[in-house]
């Protein structure tokens, strides 16, 4: 899993997910008229077929159908192989990711990236970006028409769909149905992946790096909860409320709420969205019949916003999170969580292993996941699923020699969690990237720069595991909580659906919202005011969303 949380994830890569957008791409792919490819039929798309790997390592608790991943609680002590030679033909080989950790150093420095060379058999040439700068350099590549090998899509940058038609390879007769067999590691990603990132104009256009449809997680310090003898799982919003109250002591630098509206990106959950949660609210879109509803339209989410502006007035979210965003987001929460000044907090799932790292509080520190109770006896609550790809890897248009070489490459990255593959991949060198501590793979302040800095990781991946290196208990607690959120999750309809309007213009109408909220939140406007911000958000772009989501909605069914 990752070595920093979605939400600094998602900050670093806003200008290519949700809440940003990004100059033309490649502009004069699309006609005048701005339609194009993404109304084509992606239905009738030839998936690649799903072959569970026989060998790979035996995880300690099962990947469940439901979604729920399997769980390791330490890396196993004798890994196994599960490729046999080298797929590389000692060719130079490129690839242009993005980054959440510093730039790794260059390849003279680096003994995690020689020995990667040297057991892919290839010259690998990583273009490698911060996360904030990835729409900024994507654009740079595209104009330039210096398109590497394997290039990592994030988010959904505008003209997608015709950038991939006029510069990418249709990946369909290579890994469309059983033609994925040659590539058993490949094989190994469920239908799922597959389908939600790399399918568009009627085509397969890449490879998935999965994650998890388990969305973000509401994290309480049961530490301090424990000591406070209460209980971390209201049973309503009334419960949850009285709660809140109880962990409040401004006069000690402690407050309940870490944030009140988590702006990081769609599915984020802060305070406002935890009650959203509460009163049944899906993910962005609720689909009826075809036709869709967006979540800021329904009278509950108005209800939530009215409810966590109680919350800030009583004084139970933490007074300085409305502050710089950027700033709150990657290091504020964070920390106040860790030190305690904050019990709760919205954070991705794949933070569980992080925040244990990152503990200052000493041996008791211990966290849990809180499940939104049912708002009162009316309502039914539900969690939100995130997109399961975190991106997708497209394939410079080459000769079909060359495509079937980069996708022996690919096979070698996508080895499983428990192989001598992803051990070299995602930890690098023993002794030098990582070392064995207590019998569990621990990554040295030098692994952690030149493997995560390196985004081999985003090239190609394995289907992910629960995993916490050194802590077994916070590994079986992120999986029992991943057991009961995911049966009552919610999916956003939208998800693997392209709108033109939303990739070129959702940077404004995001903003127009997250502006009132706050200001709502903050005292500053009244709650009255949220009926004209939506209203102005559907004549501003809104309703063209929904309608060209509910065309690809029609299309792909």
């Amino acid at each position: 899993m990752d070595a920093v949380s979605r939400r600094t994830m998602l900050r670093g890569a806003l200008s290519a997910a949700a809440f940003a957008g990004v100059g033309p791409i490649l502009a004069a792919c699309g006609n005048a008229s701005g339609e194009g490819p993404a109304e084509s039929n992606n239905s009738g798309v030839l998936l690649p077929s799903y072959v569970p790997l026989a060998n790979g390592p035996k995880p300690d608790l099962p990947a469940l159908p439901d979604g729920v991943l399997a769980g390791f609680l330490k890396y196993p002590a004798n890994p196994v192989s599960v490729t046999s030679g080298t797929p590389g033909d000692g060719s130079t080989v490129s690839a242009f990711v993005e980054t959440f950790a510093p730039v790794a150093s260059a390849l003279p420095q680096n003994r995690y990236w020689q020995a990667l060379n040297k057991a892919l058999g290839v010259s690998l040439d990583m273009q490698v970006v911060p996360g904030a700068n990835y729409s900024d350099k994507l654009n740079v590549i595209v104009a330039g028409s210096s398109l590497p090998d394997l290039t990592m899509i994030s988010g959904i940058p505008p003209n997608l769909p015709a950038l991939l038609e006029a510069e990418f390879q249709d990946m369909t007769e290579f890994l469309g149905g059983d033609a994925v067999k040659e590539y058993p590691l490949l094989a190994n990603i469920p239908t799922v992946y597959w389908k939600t990132s790399a399918v568009y104009n009627g085509a397969l256009y890449g490879i998935p790096i999965p994650r998890s449809i388990m969305g973000d997680v509401f994290y309480y310090r049961a530490d301090v909860l424990d000591a406070k003898g209460l209980n971390p799982q209201p049973a309503s919003y009334a419960e949850f409320v009285a709660l809140c109250k109880e962990l409040s002591e401004p006069k000690r630098n402690v407050w309940a709420l870490a944030d009140a509206n988590d702006t990081a990106g769609v599915g984020a959950v802060g305070a406002f969205q935890f009650i959203q949660q509460m009163l049944g609210v899906g993910l962005n879109w609720v689909d009826s019949g075809g036709k869709l509803v967006n979540t800021l339209e329904l009278p509950e989410t108005k209800e939530a916003l009215a409810r966590v502006t109680e919350l800030c007035q009583a004084g139970y979210v933490h007074p300085d999170s409305f502050g710089t965003a950027t700033q709150n987001i990657t290091t504020n929460y964070k920390q106040w969580f860790n030190a305690g000044s904050a019990v709760l907090d919205g954070d991705s799932w794949t933070a569980w292993p992080v925040f244990y790292e990152e503990n200052v509080a000493g041996a008791s520190f211990r966290i849990g996941g809180m499940l939104p109770p049912d708002y009162d006896s009316g309502s039914k609550a539900v969690t939100w699923q995130q997109a399961p790809s975190f991106s997708f890897t497209a394939f410079k248009k080459a000769p079909k020699s060359r495509i079937k070489r980069l996708l022996e490459i690919a096979n070698w990255l996508a080895a499983p969690f428990g192989s001598t593959e992803y051990l070299l991949k995602n930890y690098g060198v023993s002794g030098v990237d990582w070392t064995r501590q207590n019998g569990d793979v621990v990554a040295t302040q030098v692994g952690i720069t030149e493997v995560g800095g390196l985004g081999v990781g985003y090239v190609a991946a394995p289907p992910d595991v629960v995993y916490a290196p050194g802590q077994a208990q916070a590994t079986r607690d992120c999986y029992e909580f991943m057991k009961k959120s995911i049966p009552m999750s919610v999916a956003d309809p939208t998800t693997g659906l392209y709108s033109r309007t939303y990739a070129e213009q959702n940077t404004n109408l995001a903003d127009q919202i997250i502006d009132t909220q706050q200001a709502i939140m903050q005292g500053q406007q009244p709650l009255s005011s949220w009926d004209k911000a939506v209203k102005t958000w559907r004549s501003s772009g809104g309703d063209q969303v929904r309608s060209e989501y509910e065309a690809a909605l029609a299309n792909k069914k």
